[in-house]
């Protein structure tokens, strides 16, 4: 095998060169809209989640040892932590997931249309 420096040149070169053509030409358009198809599809599935409400993403109620109040004053702590955290926990895992979609979704379609209204570099 022999060194051949043209070569050697070249292929050092056209990395650098490949960069700057993408610098220089504007994404293809199914690299500009592909992110817009995903941000449909995410806001699209987001809204059956919501619509439908599976059986499956149902969370049992949190309070599956009653009510009624406890002797030690650990337990009724944790009995009062546990009716103020509940406020907050799902009672449907899936709405959850079909609103942090919808909102990931909305968010990603808004920045690719400013981006396209924003236009190319210099313009």
């Amino acid at each position: 095998m022999s060194f051949d420096p043209a070569k050697a040149v070249h292929k050092a070169t056209l990395p650098a060169l490949r960069d700057r053509i993408g610098d220089a030409l504007p994404a293809s358009r199914r690299e500009r809209l592909s992110p817009m198809l995903f941000a449909g599809g995410l806001l699209a599935i987001g809204a059956i989640l919501l619509k439908a409400k599976p059986r499956f993403g149902h969370v049992p109620e949190p309070r599956q040892f009653g009510d009624l109040p406890r002797r030690s004053k650990a337990r009724r702590a944790a009995l009062a932590s546990r009716d103020q955290v509940a406020t907050f926990a799902p009672t449907n895992v899936t709405d959850s997931l079909g609103r942090s979609l919808m909102i990931g979704g909305a968010a990603l379609l808004l920045t690719r249309l400013l981006d396209e209204a924003a236009g190319r570099d210099g313009k």
